[in-house]
């Protein structure tokens, strides 16, 4: 009977844990980006072309809310795991200058897109302003400025990934 104290599985339970948190910020992202794609692209202009006013309005209301809920428990996970995934890279020789200025760029991104979620919410609930600067406040915080802005987070996450393994391999 094998000693408890020894293992030969491979992983130690830190390298396990960083998986656990790297599986659960892309989770996060599937919420995120899959669920504003499908809002945004596929749910809000079939409800624009097919619906009176009301179904519109009601459905709207409904599918936000429900949405908004799981965005919120999406950002949590976000911010949990991004933290502990950005201290254990920076804390690595992986980590270089150019690293951290991508990695600073991506952050203030991602935190542009919790920004617009807030707006976009608060935007149900208020009246719409009319003017020039409520017109780029719309476009600059709109549906579809998120999903650029999440596409964009996905491809600085990959420079990252070649990044640090280009710095590790001693490239």
């Amino acid at each position: 009977m094998p000693d408890s104290a020894t293992s030969d599985f491979p992983m130690s339970a830190a390298q396990l844990l960083l998986i656990a948190m790297r599986w659960a910020h892309g989770l996060a992202t599937v919420v995120w980006l899959g669920g504003g794609a499908y809002a945004t692209l596929i749910l809000r202009p079939h409800l624009r072309e097919g619906a009176d006013e009301t179904t519109q309005l009601r459905l709207g209301r409904a599918t936000g809310a429900e949405f908004a809920r799981w965005l919120k428990g999406a950002t949590v996970v976000f911010i949990v795991t991004g933290a502990i995934l950005t201290f254990d890279r920076l804390a690595s020789r992986g980590a270089t200058v150019e690293y951290g200025v991508v990695l600073a760029v991506k952050v203030a991104l991602a935190l542009w897109m919790f920004a617009i979620a807030q707006g976009l919410g608060r935007r149900r609930r208020v009246a719409v302003s009319n003017g020039r600067w409520a017109t780029v406040g719309r476009t600059v915080g709109s549906p579809v400025t998120l999903l650029w802005l999440g596409a964009l987070v996905m491809l600085l996450a990959a420079i990252l990934k070649t990044l640090y393994e280009t710095q590790l391999a001693g490239q």
